[in-house]
C-alpha cells in the first residue's frame, strides 16, 4: 500500500512587490516537481500587479488588513490546510537542493520544525559577514506544532517540539536600489518605535539613541566584521546605526504625541535580527 502524502503549504505575505514574487514563486512551481499541495499568497492592499502574478503563477491569493508582521503572518497561516508549512518572503528564493530536502524530510522526521540558512544579497553583492553570512531562520514547521509571536516586525515562529537544521540554503535577495533599502528602514522602524514605546520599562530620547545607534554600528561594522565586505558591509553598518537611532527617536515622539503621522505600513520582506 502507497503511503499517504505528507502535505507541504507554502505561505507569504505581500504588498506592491510584483517583480520580486514572480522569481520566488518560480522557486516554488517548478515544472517537473510536485514540492507544494498549496501556495497561499496573503496580499495586504497592493497598488500594483503583484495579486494578479501570484494567481497567474497558480498561487492562491486571499486579501488581508495588516497589523503588524507577527499577526498578519499568523493570519495568513490560519489559511493553510498543510501537514507542513514553509514559511516564504517575497524576497526570497528555494534553492534546488533545500526543495529536494524538504520533500524528503517531511516524510519521515520527529521534528516540530526546521533551521534553515540563508546567503543574503545586498546592492547586488553577497553579503558574507556582519551577521548577514551566518544568518539561519525557523520557516518548516508542522502546522500544528508551530505558531507566530504577535512582535509588529522582527516576527519569529515559536514552535512546540524540538527543532532540526536542513543544509539546503535559500537565497535571500534584499533590496536592489538603495532608495528603497531606505524607505524599508524608514517603515520597520515606525513598527519597531511604536513597540517600544508601548513599553514602560523602555527609555527614549536622545541619549538612548545615540547609544543604540553607536552600538549597532560598531557591533555590525567591527564585532560581526562588517568591514571585510568593503563598502556594502558599510552602508550596512551604518543604515543599522540610523535604524537604532530613529526607534528610539520616533519612540521618543510617539509618547510626547508629536508622532501622528507614523504610519499606515505595507510590509514587503522579513529580515530578521
Amino acid at each position: 500500500m502507497a503511503q499517504e502524502r505528507i502535505t507541504l503549504s507554502v505561505v507569504m505575505i505581500v504588498k506592491d512587490d510584483g517583480r520580486r514574487l514572480r522569481d520566488s514563486l518560480a522557486s516554488v512551481f517548478v515544472e517537473g516537481e510536485d514540492f507544494a499541495d498549496e501556495v497561499i499568497v496573503a496580499d495586504t492592499g497592493s497598488r500594483d500587479d503583484t495579486p494578479d502574478i501570484a494567481r497567474e503563477m497558480g498561487a492562491r491569493v486571499i486579501d488581508l488588513p495588516f497589523t503588524g508582521f507577527g499577526e498578519t503572518k499568523q493570519r495568513a497561516l490560519d489559511h493553510a490546510t498543510g501537514d507542513w508549512v514553509f514559511a516564504l518572503d517575497s524576497d526570497e528564493v528555494i534553492s534546488p537542493a533545500l526543495r529536494t530536502e524538504i520533500r524528503r524530510t517531511i516524510t519521515d522526521t520527529d521534528k516540530a520544525g526546521f533551521i534553515i540558512p540563508r546567503i543574503s544579497w545586498f546592492l547586488g553583492k553577497r553579503i558574507r559577514h556582519g551577521g548577514w553570512g551566518q544568518d539561519e531562520i525557523l520557516r518548516l514547521f508542522r502546522r500544528e506544532q508551530g505558531r507566530y509571536n504577535d512582535a509588529p516586525v522582527h516576527e519569529k515562529v515559536i514552535i512546540t517540539g524540538p527543532a532540526g537544521r536542513l543544509d539546503g540554503h535559500l537565497e535571500h535577495n534584499t533590496d536592489p536600489y538603495f532608495p528603497q533599502y531606505l524607505a524599508k528602514i524608514d517603515r520597520y522602524s515606525t513598527l519597531a518605535a511604536r513597540q517600544i514605546a508601548a513599553d514602560p520599562k523602555k527609555r527614549t530620547g536622545t541619549w538612548p539613541a545615540l547609544a543604540h545607534a553607536s552600538s549597532k554600528f560598531w557591533r555590525m561594522l567591527i564585532l560581526k566584521g562588517g568591514w571585510r565586505d568593503g563598502i556594502h558591509g558599510l552602508l550596512l553598518a551604518v543604515s543599522s546605526g540610523y535604524t537604532g537611532f530613529m526607534r528610539y527617536t520616533k519612540a521618543e515622539l510617539i509618547r510626547r504625541g508629536e508622532a501622528d503621522y507614523c504610519l499606515d505600513l505595507p510590509p514587503a520582506d522579513s529580515q530578521e535580527d
